[in-house]
């Protein structure tokens, strides 16, 4: 029996980096599925019936925060480990009620540091990235 790779969504306004994030985990061994904005990721969750096993969501969307769509899809299919990015400064994140386990990156994202992120929160890392 074939197992399939984790199934990541990237939700980011930038297209541009929703296809870097693409590119970049697809060549890893990921599944990828991207969306622009809150509603497009709802899309996305129904697509592949709450079929996803890491999330990656931009703090700033034009319809949602990251953390209003990660407890969104929490009520809808259960918590999803989520790496948040942003360009802004740590001094405008606020996810003390953001769901299940996570980390935040600041934008740009090295790649290595992006992979480290995804492997720890899809389970394929055991240690916790710095």
């Amino acid at each position: 029996m074939t197992v399939s790779p984790p199934r990541i969504l990237v939700v980011d306004d930038d297209s541009e980096i929703c296809d870097v994030y693409d590119q970049i985990l697809r060549e890893h061994g990921y599944d990828v599925a991207t969306a622009q904005s809150r509603a497009e990721a709802m899309d996305v969750l129904d697509r592949f019936d709450g079929d996803i096993h890491v999330l990656i969501l931009d703090i700033a969307l034009p319809d949602a925060d990251g953390a209003e769509v990660a407890r969104e899809i929490a009520s809808r299919v259960g918590h999803r480990p989520t790496l948040y990015v942003s360009g802004w400064t740590d001094e405008f994140w606020n996810l003390s009620e953001a769901p299940g386990r996570w980390l935040v990156l600041q934008k740009p994202i090295q790649v290595p540091r992006l992979l480290e992120a995804v492997d720890w929160l899809s389970g394929r890392r055991a240690e916790r990235p710095e």
